[in-house]
């Protein structure tokens, strides 16, 4: 199999680095959904020091669930963009535009920030 070789005229290596930076970025914000998702649940699960036999908010596990799809969400959303950038570096396009579905994966990943935020603001069991 013949490898690929692109030619470094103008900008081909910084926009290589974008993308790949770009795709490291989906995936520490992944990383820290999946550990927000993991202490939710650990919290739930967890025997509480006062004595009482409740386990936390009935929230903690649902909104677990939330934070580790978002997490998902973020990977899937980061390896979309980083394909697509890649295949239109290949075809010498311009590719800084935004695509649709990446913006729409990355406003309900802000929409589950916000939903996380305000449920634990407002919740003093979790």
């Amino acid at each position: 199999m013949q490898s690929l070789t692109i030619k470094n005229t103008g900008s081909t290596a910084r926009d290589f680095c974008f993308l790949e930076r770009n795709l490291l970025s989906h995936l520490k914000l992944a990383l820290l959904f999946s550990i927000l998702s993991s202490s939710l649940i650990l919290h739930a699960r967890l025997v509480p020091e006062s004595g009482d036999q409740t386990n936390g908010s009935n929230l903690s596990t649902p909104l677990s669930g939330l934070e580790f799809a978002a997490s998902v969400l973020a990977i899937v959303g980061g390896l979309w963009e980083y394909f697509n950038g890649y295949r239109d570096l290949l075809d010498m396009r311009a590719f800084l535009a935004g695509t649709k579905p990446h913006l729409a994966v990355m406003v309900a990943i802000v929409a589950v920030i916000l939903v996380t935020c305000v449920i634990l603001l407002t919740d003093h069991q979790l």
